[in-house]
């Protein structure tokens, strides 16, 4: 390796310590004559070329071998900091590296910030906290592959962060026991307390129940998880209940998802290229079955079946449904149901709802037509309100009432208009005339 090393000018002295890179890593000879090294060991597992394909544990092992051509001894080289990532690969998944990025919604209490990646935003997610980062990005796009890739790191940037997994040295990393209880406790467990929500499998409250409706617009509002000031045990009940509701109403969960990639990842790092059979090290990652399909695409290349036994179709589940409203399980209701039909309670509320949207939107529209009439034609108007003597309806307290209507002459043309329209008219017509936008002339008459 070359080393370089600022030199002074006029009496040749070196200055500083010296550097040398090579396959990925950084060598620093300190003048005092420490020794530091910086940088991927995938990488330089790979030749210096890149970090985006699988790097298992025995690659890991030969990788740290391959150093000591340089003088490192494991039990030795004391670690300053280091990271855990999985490169995880989406192209078989059922969400994509995008569809993944965009539904974190919350990570470890922390504000998240955007990743620079050759230059571009867009491409991952960086949560910081006070002596771990973890950070969520785009492999492929970093790395320039030809496959997607999801990148999930871990960077432990102070070592007190491991202190309790008895991690000192680079050796400690090639103990299978400590490793394997620091992915499960800081790897795997920090995916678990990660909140992922997609936006597009629940749009609207409206199929929630009513008591969780208003609650559920902050729950996957992200700011509302930074900004909001409350204890880690309220945080936890909120984020398992906005977790069951994704269970119950989303048509899938990401989070998922996501676990079982990572779990196929992890079994594919722990074990032995030496054979198919488990490994004693996987068991540490794994004591149970590990049930994986819902990390791959569901289909098949099969010729479509023509035949099959009566008995196999008595045993096909049906899709549960729940009423819109509050959530309860309609099933066993004929096909179609929306709601309840133990009352008519949820079915008047969803009408009442449907109702109330419909007036809203005649409202402004007929507001915003009004007030477009007096901008535009204010100088011309002339209105006369009247009432109707016919039209009488009682008050509840048996005080009689008459509509308010009136009647708008413009360019030789009348409108009426009556009721909360009519309100609404005399109250900007008001307003306009008070700013002195219309003629003061111009007044409205009684009649």
């Amino acid at each position: 390796m070359k080393f370089n090393v600022l030199t002074s000018i006029d009496t040749g002295e070196l200055i500083g310590s010296k550097k040398a890179y090579y396959n990925g890593l950084e060598f620093t000879i300190e003048p005092k004559g420490k020794v530091k090294i910086k940088g991927s060991i995938h990488k330089y597992y790979n030749e210096g070329l890149h970090n985006g394909d699988r790097f298992t544990f025995d690659d890991f092992v030969k990788a740290v071998s391959l150093l000591s051509e340089f003088g490192v001894i494991p039990e030795k080289a004391l670690l300053r900091g280091f990271e855990i990532g999985l490169n995880l690969d989406t192209t078989k998944s059922k969400i994509d590296t995008k569809g993944f990025l965009d539904s974190i919604l919350y990570c470890r209490g922390v504000e998240g910030s955007d990743m620079e990646i050759n230059g571009k935003t867009g491409y991952g997610y960086r949560f910081k906290t006070t002596n771990t980062t973890y950070k969520f990005y785009d492999k492929m796009e970093q790395a320039c592959l030809q496959s997607e890739r999801l990148r999930i790191e871990t960077k432990f940037t102070k070592m007190r962060a491991v202190e309790s997994f008895h991690i000192r040295t680079l050796a400690d990393l090639m103990n299978k026991e400590k490793l394997s209880k620091l992915i499960a406790a800081k790897y795997v467990r920090f995916i678990d307390e990660t909140i992922f929500f997609e936006w597009n499998q629940i749009k609207t409250p409206r199929r929630l129940p009513i008591k969780y409706r208003n609650k559920f617009r902050d729950l996957r509002n992200p700011d509302w998880w930074i900004k909001d000031d409350r204890c880690r045990k309220e945080r936890n009940q909120n984020k398992k209940l906005l977790e069951k509701l994704i269970d119950k109403y989303a048509k899938r969960n990401i989070k998922t998802i996501l676990k079982d990639l990572i779990l196929l990842e992890l079994q594919a790092f722990s074990r032995s290229k030496k054979g198919d059979r488990y490994t004693e090290f996987e068991s540490l990652f794994f004591p149970n079955p590990i049930n994986t399909n819902n990390a791959e695409k569901k289909g098949t290349n099969t010729p479509c079946i023509v035949w099959c036994d009566p008995a196999d179709q008595r045993e096909v589940k049906k899709e549960k449904r729940y009423c819109e409203v509050c959530g309860k399980e309609i099933t066993h209701q004929r096909k179609g149901s929306k709601y309840c039909s133990h009352n008519r309670k949820c079915r008047d509320t969803a009408y009442n709802l449907k109702i109330s949207e419909k007036r809203k939107t005649k409202r402004l529209k007929q507001e915003k037509e009004i007030t477009k009439i007096i901008k535009e034609i204010g100088s011309q108007l002339q209105l006369v309100r009247t009432t109707n003597p016919k039209n009488k309806r009682n008050h509840p307290r048996g005080k009689p009432m008459r509509r308010t209507s009136i009647v708008v002459s413009a360019n030789g043309r009348k409108r009426y208009f009556h009721g909360s329209a009519a309100r609404f008219f005399i109250q900007e017509f008001e307003k306009k005339t008070e700013s002195n936008d219309i003629n003061p002339k111009t007044k409205l008459k009684s009649a």
